[in-house]
């Protein structure tokens, strides 16, 4: 398996005509592409959105906290800014985006592996087999608090077998399960087009969260999650339709709206 034909300028922009983006950018290296979509904002450049900030290779992908991502040829990375006001969706709401995204990274999966085992951890993994498939990060522009840049980072056709050891065990791609490689650029439209679906409900105040129970990882499992100085464990009970983690504790059942989850079992 070694097709890794990059995804060109030309081929992006394609995805203007096929989805809801407004307009691309392309690198064929950065060091982050939310990164350089906060930079957008911090030059007081004009964009259209959504817009997205797409990079072959990744030097310094972030996840949550101080997470890295691992970013190799064959994968997806890349970052899609959006305006929530123009979407109709309030400043509120933003915490539902990852569980969003992380959705319709799940369902961008399973039109490729339709048999397979995939999961959600809330707030920003997906799990293929047990492994993790793809992280989420989400952050809004100092500059303007009504827009979200939503990275995403998608294990497509790299294969674990070349991963740094600690993440052999943990990681997976798409094409590590099926055998064979995949269209990166259809993932990449199959992906776009159920988050506009996605975000589009929750702007019609539908229950866009109403397919997270089905596929939630940490129902029923005992929970640690790091919020800021404090370590919080107790039982997950799922998500409530805000988005909060459900974590019943000796004493209470706290709604948890961020934070880290650092163990599970």
């Amino acid at each position: 398996m070694s097709d890794f034909a990059p995804l060109t300028q030309t081929d992006l922009k394609g995805l203007v005509k096929q989805t809801f983006l407004r307009d691309v950018m392309h690198f064929e290296e950065t060091d982050s592409t939310n990164t350089q979509a906060l930079a957008l904002f911090s030059n007081d450049q004009k964009i259209e959105t959504p817009y997205l900030v797409y990079a072959e290779s990744q030097t310094s992908g972030r996840g949550r906290g101080r997470n890295i991502w691992w970013s190799q040829p064959g994968s997806l990375t890349f970052s899609v800014i959006v305006d929530m006001a123009e979407l109709g969706l309030s400043p509120e709401q933003q915490p539902q985006l990852s569980l969003l995204t992380g959705l319709a990274l799940l369902q961008t999966g399973q039109a490729v592996l339709p048999r397979a085992d995939f999961a959600v951890k809330w707030p920003n993994d997906v799990y293929l087999a047990g492994r993790k498939l793809a992280g989420i990060l989400t952050e809004v522009p100092p500059q303007s608090n009504h827009h979200a840049v939503i990275g995403v980072g998608l294990n497509v056709n790299n294969q674990f077998q070349n991963a740094p050891p600690e993440l052999l065990q943990t990681g997976i791609s798409l094409a590590d399960l099926s055998g064979q490689n995949h269209s990166r650029g259809e993932i990449l439209k199959t992906f776009l087009q159920l988050l506009d679906e996605f975000l589009l409900k929750l702007s019609q105040g539908e229950e866009a969260l109403n397919q997270w129970p089905d596929y939630c990882l940490l129902t029923g499992k005992r929970v640690t999650i790091q919020a800021g100085p404090n370590e919080i464990s107790g039982t997950c009970q799922g998500i409530d339709n805000s988005g909060a983690l459900l974590l019943e504790t000796d004493d209470e059942l706290q709604r948890m709206l961020g934070g880290i989850v650092v163990s599970w079992s």
